[in-house]
C-alpha cells in the first residue's frame, strides 16, 4: 500500500497511527489466529497515551509546541508484524516493531512503547505485550533481513543489549553478504566492550561496501577501527589471551580472513598524527588463528 494509506492522529484522547494498512496487518492476523470478532473502534497503533498527551500538555519546555505536526512526520515505512499475542480466544493482539515510533517517543522523554493493535473487543492495559507474548514462538531462523534488522535496533532502544547481539549474529550468520549485517554487529560489540570482534566485524563492512558509493559508512568503520586499535586490542587477527572466545564459531571463517591489501593500505599512516594508547605486555601471548577452510568450524592458535 501507498505511504498515505496511513495516517498519525488523535483520537479518543490519544494519538495513534490509523488507516487502511493497518487494518490490513490487523485482518491478515487476526485471520491467521482465527480470531473472529472485530473491536468496535477502528484499528489502531497508539503512539501517545491519554496520560502521556496530559503529562506533556503540563511540560512547559518548547519541545511539544508542535506535537502534532512533529508526530505527523514520523517514518511509518517499517511497521512490522511479528503475529498474534494475547490468546485468540480471549485478550489479544498484533505484536507490531516500530523503530521510528520510539524515537520519536524518546526525544520526547518517555519509554519505549510494546506497540500493538488490539483485535479483541475488550483490552487488558496490563500484560506484556512485546514479541515475549507472542501465542507461538518467534522463530528467528525464518525472519527476513529487514525484520532482524529491526529487531536489533528494537532491542538497543529497549536496553535489551543481549537480545540485540543474539539478532545480530543471526543477521550475519544468514546474510553474511550484507554489510547491514556486520555493522550491527560490530556497534552491539563495542558496546559491549567485546573489541576485538567489534574490530573485526567493521573490518568486514569495509569489504562488503565500496568506499565512493559509501564514504561516510567507510569513514564510520575506519574510525571505530582506530579507535578499537589504539585502545583496546593488536590490529586484525593478531589475538590476546582470551579474546579469541569473543568470536562466535559460526562466524570464524568470515571473521578471521586476513584483511585486503587495499584495507591494510588505508592504515598504513595511522598513526601519524596520533599515538597508540593500548599497550601489550611483553609476557602476554599473542597468536594468529589458522582457519581450516575444509572444516566448518575448525581453528588452530599458533
Amino acid at each position: 500500500m501507498a505511504e498515505n494509506d496511513i495516517s498519525i492522529k488523535r483520537g479518543g484522547g490519544f494519538m495513534g497511527v490509523f488507516g487502511p494498512r493497518i487494518d490490513s496487518i490487523a485482518r491478515e492476523v487476526a485471520t491467521a489466529a482465527g480470531v473472529t470478532i472485530v473491536p468496535s473502534s477502528p484499528y489502531h497503533i497508539t503512539l501517545l497515551t491519554k496520560d502521556e498527551l496530559r503529562q506533556l500538555s503540563t511540560d512547559s519546555s518548547n519541545k511539544i509546541d508542535r506535537l502534532n505536526e512533529n508526530a505527523a512526520t514520523i517514518d511509518t515505512r517499517n511497521i512490522l508484524s511479528l503475529g498474534v499475542g494475547g490468546h485468540p480466544n480471549g485478550v489479544c493482539w498484533v505484536v507490531i516493531i516500530w523503530n521510528a515510533g520510539n524515537i520519536f517517543r524518546k526525544k520526547y522523554g518517555l519509554p519505549c512503547k510494546q506497540f500493538h493493535i488490539t483485535l479483541s473487543d475488550h483490552d487488558d492495559h496490563t500484560p506484556d505485550k512485546s514479541l515475549h507474548s507472542l501465542h507461538t514462538t518467534l522463530s528467528i531462523d525464518t525472519l527476513d533481513l529487514n525484520t532482524l534488522d529491526h529487531l536489533v535496533l528494537y532491542s538497543n532502544l529497549s536496553d535489551q543489549h543481549d537480545q540485540a547481539f543474539i539478532y545480530a549474529r543471526e543477521m550475519c550468520i544468514r546474510f553474511p553478504d550484507s554489510e547491514k549485517s556486520w555493522l550491527r554487529l560490530a556497534d552491539i560489540t563495542r558496546r559491549n566492550e567485546q573489541c576485538k570482534l567489534a574490530m573485526l566485524a567493521y573490518a568486514r563492512t569495509m569489504h562488503h561496501i565500496d568506499e565512493q558509493e559509501n564514504e561516510k559508512i567507510h569513514d564510520y568503520c575506519y574510525k571505530k577501527i582506530l579507535n578499537c586499535a589504539s585502545m583496546y586490542t593488536e590490529w586484525e587477527c593478531l589475538f590476546g589471551e582470551n579474546e579469541l572466545d569473543q568470536i562466535p564459531e559460526e562466524l570464524k571463517m568470515s571473521l578471521l580472513t586476513p584483511w585486503t591489501q587495499t584495507m591494510r593500505q588505508r592504515f598504513v599512516n595511522i598513526y601519524s598524527d596520533e599515538q597508540p594508547q593500548y599497550q601489550q605486555l611483553s609476557r602476554e601471548h599473542l597468536f594468529v588463528p589458522f582457519i581450516d577452510p575444509r572444516q566448518r568450524n575448525g581453528n588452530l592458535g599458533n
